[in-house]
């Protein structure tokens, strides 16, 4: 029995030393980030809740903010290192403990000098420590409508058993609703230092517009066009997505799921991304978010720019932010001989070319949009390139080509099919 007993506490033994590498291993491949905390200067203080009205007339009618941003910001951002499966959040827990152990409090940790910070990472076993300013947060309205009177017939109109006059207004609405969002961000690393200083905003607008004749009335916004005939209720005429009226909004939790169905919702997450994306960049690792599209696989029998050794060099768009146009990240490495400052033309998808017979697309004609320059080479597959002169707006998966992409046969004009 002792015999037996001793197997199975060496069997049990050897599967833990196996086990073990495994979990660390697994939990070390993610990067532990510390969010420590979101300070608020947007001056968002609004008795509705949406930020339309200005500070000073918003305090006359309420003093108490209706969302708190800044625990919000924070609690929002770590739900989006979550979805990565690339980053570990540290919790709110943990960020406690170690800010008792070194006895901060929350005024504290915004004066935190290059050592504290370095002693707080090593209590939390943090890879990276993020904080963040809110410069602005506000949702702007701006509405216009018209109306006029249709009549036919009337007193002077004949009268008679044929005869017939209707009077019907002709109303048209319209509004725009524009929510924008400003932050400024702080990456640490474990020893306390400075890595980034990431400025980044989103801004998004909402419209509608609707024409209403008698009983008739067309609305139009981003998501498409209804009609309506009949009396309408409010509750009937209400767009449901997303939510910009002050009143709705006034009965939502800040970052909670009915919040992201808001306009200021959207560019919250919008805002976010951009912060992981700008995390991913600076600390790495390198990865393709949840967000992002897949670059497009290259086809059956097409030469890999980044490890083809003959003809131009060419490659594509990988990452682009419109926002900061000198980090256009592109397949093209040291392995092509490139150098710093060479200039490349970038040419998205233009006008297609359809079978005659048939008017199937075949392919599309390349259109050059502008010419980018080698800025950083990072690796023998990846180089970070910078906006010379661009005319419309870069797309992951545009070509960066030394030389015009060649059009196949497919791709010229061809004549008309002689009947």
């Amino acid at each position: 029995m002792k015999r037996f007993c001793s197997y199975l506490l060496v069997v049990g033994l050897s599967l833990g030393f196996i086990i073990c590498p495994i979990v660390v291993s697994e939990a070390a491949s993610k990067k532990r980030i510390a969010v420590l905390y979101f300070e608020d200067n947007s001056r968002f203080d609004s008795p509705t809740g949406c930020g339309c009205i200005p500070g000073f007339i918003g305090n006359i009618f309420s003093s108490k903010k209706r969302w708190d941003l800044e625990a919000g910001f924070a609690r929002m951002l770590n739900r989006k290192l979550v979805e990565t499966n690339m980053y570990e959040p540290i919790s709110k827990d943990e960020l406690l403990d170690a800010m008792a152990v070194m006895t901060l409090s929350r005024h504290n940790l915004k004066r935190l000098k290059q050592e504290q910070r370095a002693t707080l990472a090593r209590h939390l076993n943090a890879d990276v420590i993020v904080v963040g300013k809110i410069r602005q947060f506000n949702q702007e309205r701006f509405r216009t409508s018209a109306s006029r009177t249709l009549r036919e017939g009337g007193r002077r109109a004949p009268q008679g058993p044929g005869t017939a006059s209707y009077t019907a207004p002709v109303i048209l609405r319209g509004s725009i609703h524009r929510v924008a969002i400003k932050l400024e961000m702080k990456f640490y690393n474990a020893s306390g230092d400075l890595i980034a200083e990431p400025r980044i905003s989103a801004v998004r607008d909402h419209t509608y517009g609707a024409t209403k004749f008698a009983s008739l009335e067309a609305s139009m916004t981003e998501e498409g066009t209804n009609l309506t005939f009949g009396q309408t209720s409010d509750k009937q005429r209400r767009n449901p997505r997303p939510i910009v009226k002050p009143t709705e909004l006034n009965e939502i939790k800040f970052a909670s799921a009915q919040y992201d169905r808001t306009l200021f919702g959207v560019v919250t997450n919008e805002v976010l991304i951009k912060v992981v994306l700008a995390l991913r960049d600076n600390v790495g690792p390198n990865f393709i978010t949840p967000w992002e599209s897949q670059p497009a696989t290259a086809e059956k029998g097409e030469k890999d720019a980044s490890t083809g050794t003959g003809g131009p060099i060419k490659g594509k768009i990988q990452y682009v932010d419109n926002e900061n146009p000198d980090k256009i990240y592109v397949s093209i490495g040291s392995n092509r001989g490139i150098a710093i400052n060479q200039e490349f033309d970038v040419f998205t998808k233009g006008k297609p070319v359809r079978d005659i017979d048939t008017g199937e697309v075949l392919t599309h004609l390349p259109k050059k949009i502008g010419t980018l320059a080698v800025s950083e080479i990072l690796t023998d597959k990846v180089s970070v390139f910078r906006v010379v002169n661009i005319a419309e707006p870069l797309k992951i998966g545009d070509v960066v080509s030394q030389d015009t992409p060649e059009t196949p046969a497919a791709e010229t004009d061809a004549p008309e099919k002689q009947e």
